[in-house]
């Protein structure tokens, strides 16, 4: 007795479901436009504490030989801040990168995934190496019969509103034809397709930053931190040809936010767990 069809088949299906869940730990290309509370801190500085960013994701060049792929985009965050009682967070703040992946099949049940992103945290007043920075997972995949996979790895990412490393861990599986599951850490998220047209999901992922700035009013250059968890409820429908439209709910857990103001004084706030929407269109090809 063979398993190799079977193993064949668990293959398509494992790649299927990666796809399918690939939007938990990548950049989807498209444009989103989010906006976070305000919520009055329930600690430290200031008396609301909001944000708005607009996120846009083109992608640049994908290619496939044998079983290897290698991708490319241009990724861009603007982020603005409504910090009311400091004077801190003045200016506007982007993410500029590069997102690049690879990755190869290492036998019949193996997958090997590596990511980088090199970028620019800044205010657009500092672009020098003080504001390169670089996010990157190194991650390796098992898949099993049914076609689910275990994946193991290590991540440096500023969503977490620093570059410590820490690590991945997950399980990933379709308990049904309609769903999808991809349960772990960092990020979680479990999508349903009610059609070809249309789906939904829900997930819980960190979606803080960090950025170098200047201060009016000072010398030099300073970082601010964000630390933010989303957990949010979703849907995904099917506009025309490659394009898909986005909107999300939710609620934001474990803040945190470290800046400088106008008078060279650090200032922190615990803003208050609030709501947050998103709204984009991506695009899926």
């Amino acid at each position: 007795m063979t398993f190799i069809p079977m193993m064949t088949d668990v293959r398509k299906i494992g790649a299927l479901l990666a796809a399918c869940l690939c939007s938990c730990a990548a950049v989807a290309d498209g444009l989103y436009w989010a906006n976070e509370g305000p919520a009055t801190p329930d600690s430290g500085a200031g008396t609301e504490f909001g944000r708005s960013e607009l996120s846009l994701t083109l992608p640049l060049e994908r290619k496939t030989r044998g079983a290897e792929q290698v991708s490319s985009s241009f990724h861009l965050d603007m982020s603005k801040f409504r910090w009311t009682g400091t004077t801190a967070l003045q200016n506007d703040y982007f993410w500029m990168s590069l997102p690049l992946e690879y990755r190869q099949k290492r036998g019949k049940s193996a997958e090997f995934l590596l990511r980088a992103e090199p970028g620019f945290m800044t205010d657009l007043n500092v672009l020098d190496s003080e504001s390169l920075a670089m996010n990157a997972d190194l991650i390796g995949r098992i898949y099993r019969r049914s076609g689910a996979f275990w994946q193991f790895g290590i991540t440096v990412n500023r969503e977490f509103g620093d570059f410590n490393p820490r690590p991945v861990i997950a399980m990933a599986a379709k308990p049904t034809r309609d769903t999808e599951v991809l349960l772990g850490f960092p990020r979680t998220r479990i999508q349903t397709r009610w059609s070809n047209d249309l789906s939904s999901y829900v997930h819980l992922r960190p979606a803080g930053g960090v950025w170098v700035e200047e201060v009016k009013g000072q010398t030099g250059t300073f970082k601010a931190n964000y630390t933010n968890w989303k957990l949010g409820f979703g849907g995904e429908f099917h506009w025309r040809g490659a394009l898909w439209l986005t909107a999300e709910l939710g609620q934001m857990r474990h803040r945190r936010i470290v800046a400088t103001d106008t008078t060279g004084v650090v200032v922190k706030a615990t803003p208050a767990d609030d709501r947050y929407w998103q709204a984009g269109i991506e695009l899926r090809y």
